[in-house]
Order: structure tokens, then sequence, then C-alpha cells
């Protein structure tokens, strides 16, 4: 799949003014920590997340024309609440496209109206989650089609396309790991709820352990990680990320073959950060937490001054070192982008 800043903000603005959808990932902005933080474990002491809600954004009804030119860039986007849940979906996206390659699985994450008769799966994916690289998409799995696909010969052994072979269970979950010598190192964890994809099979069976129960989650290692999901992590689209010593949101946002991301210098001191953006009837809402160390009256005013610059109803709060931000956008918000 290849998306530009262009097609994602083109996106958004389509599902602006569509009715609202409901996935499993908390689409409806509501209170507390979102369904998917059970996924999501820490590595090295840091954590990342990218959250998509496919089944919200494939439900809402759009008029808009989706063709996209040049003039629409993520770092264009001066607005982080806007910019920062955008440059997630846009990671999210890429990332999946780019580790199911040579799976034949990729069509599974692609929105409806880019489907053909050739492209579609019994399989349905309602979200999709990106937690430090590993690929999560959760949904009603038909376990045997996914089977056949990806464990069918290839046509050639110098192919794009792998063939896989069953290699063990985990907790209910079935591994694929590729059947010859030499090929890209990918695994799959196949459930009848999800599919994962990870670059080793330790990736793959941390993310398994963590949603069983058997690991420790992020949310748990970590209160303000806790903090920041349950601030800003309840959305259709969500970015962000955690570490102690220090988020680094530019490096989050870059994709292996993309060059399309945001900078926002206001962030570039904060401990972590996480945005979502919700889509309803005629107007979207966007939520953000942020993390410091301190938080001088010099750093609150740049914030005040950039956070929901392109939208209305406008709030941050700031308590010690912790900001909380919400901001509403009407269905024309995205139009410039």
């Amino acid at each position: 799949m290849q998306l530009s800043g262009a097609t994602l903000a083109a996106t958004a603005a389509g599902c602006l003014g569509g009715d609202s959808g409901n996935g499993n990932g908390n689409g409806e902005n509501t209170a507390g920590t979102p369904a998917y933080a059970e996924w999501v474990a820490t590595v090295d002491g840091e954590v990342a997340v990218s959250y998509v809600d496919m089944m919200a954004l494939n439900d809402l009804d759009s008029e808009e024309d989706d063709s996209s030119d040049d003039s629409g860039n993520l770092e264009d986007i001066e607005d982080p609440m806007i910019g920062v849940p955008l440059s997630g979906m846009f990671v999210a996206m890429f990332t999946a496209g780019f580790g199911l390659a040579g799976t034949r699985l990729s069509n599974l994450i692609t929105f409806d109206e880019e489907q053909t008769n050739e492209d579609e799966f019994d399989t349905s994916i309602d979200d999709l989650l990106i937690t430090n690289e590993t690929i999560v998409m959760t949904g009603d799995v038909v376990t045997d089609e996914i089977d056949s696909t990806v464990t069918a010969a290839t046509e050639s052994d110098y192919g794009a396309e792998v063939q896989f072979e069953q290699t063990s269970e985990v907790s209910g979950y079935t591994l694929y790991e590729p059947a010859g010598d030499g090929q890209q190192e990918t695994v799959l964890g196949v459930s009848g709820n999800a599919i994962i994809q990870g670059e080793s099979k330790a990736d793959v069976e941390r993310v398994i352990e963590t949603k069983q129960g058997d690991g420790t989650r992020a949310v748990d290692e970590f209160e303000t990680f806790e903090r920041l999901l349950t601030t800003g992590g309840n959305g259709h689209v969500v970015f962000g990320g955690y570490s102690p010593d220090g988020f680094d949101i530019e490096n989050e946002q870059s994709s292996e073959g993309s060059e399309q991301d945001t900078q926002f210098e206001e962030l570039e001191d904060a401990n972590g950060v996480v945005g979502s953006l919700t889509i309803s009837d005629s107007e979207s809402t966007a939520d953000m937490g942020f993390d410091f160390d301190d938080i001088d009256d010099a750093k609150r005013d740049e914030l005040e001054s950039v956070l929901g610059s392109l939208g209305s109803d406008v709030s941050v709060d700031v308590d010690g070192g912790f900001v909380s931000a919400s901001a509403t956008y009407s269905d024309d918000a995205l139009e410039d982008i």
C-alpha cells in the first residue's frame, strides 16, 4: 500500500461528515484505557503505538472526492493535534503494508473502496495496531483461509512472495515461519481473533503473552503511559509513546522507505505523547496527552499557541509536567492540508 500525506488528509477530511463508527478499540472516544492496550508491552524500556480503527473508517459514508495531489503533506501540518494522529495513521498503514509484503495478506488492511474482487478475503479486520514495530490485526479471522493463503506454493523461490509453514502453537495461536532457506525474517501468529506479524518469534510471542496476561503490559509498568492513553488514546486514529528517558516522536514517525513525517519542536522535550482523532457526524474531536519533566511559562505559552490552532473549543490543561488538550474540528478543517 502506498499512502501519501495528501491521501491521509483526504481520507480524514472525507470521513468528516460521515456517520460515526465503532470498532473494538474504543473508537467512540470513551473514557478509560483503550482496549488495544492489552496487547502493548515495553521494549528496551520504551513503548510506541499506532492504532487505526479500520471498522469505523470503513463504515463512514463519504461523498468527498478522495483523489489527491502533491499539495498535501504531513510535514505541512502545524497543529500537533491533527498532525500527530494523522502521522500515526500513516505509520500504521505503511508499517503494515511493508511488514505484510510477501505474506499475501496485505489486502486485509486496505479500505473497502480500494479492494477489487480479487482482493477480497472472508477474513475481516476491525482494528490495526502497531506496537513496537509488531503488527496486530484483530477481527474475525478465518484461520483456514489464512493458512491456505500463506502456505501456498510461490511461483518462484526468488520472488517477493514467501511460502510459510506451521512451526508451533502458542496460547491458541498457530505460528508460521518461512518454509525455505534464506527467506526474509518474519513470523506470523494466527488465531480466530487476530493475526500478528513480527520480525522474530520472540516479538510475536511477547505480544501474545502480553494479551493473555502472562507478560507485563506497558500500562502496568508505566503509570504515566496509562495516563497518556487514558487522556489521548481513545479515538479512531491514535499515535504516541513513552519513555522515562524521553520519547523521540520524530524517530517514531519515520517508516522505512517513507519521507513523510511531521515535526513539532514544541514536543521535543516530552517523555511521552499520545494523540487521537475521533470522527463523528459533522465534526472531529482531537485529544492529546503530553508528559514533560517540567513546564515553565514559556513552554506553556508555546504549547497553547499551537495546540488546536486549526480547531475550535480548544482546552489546554497543565498539571505539573502533564498536559491534556482537546479541540473540535469542523468538516472543512482539513481542506487546505
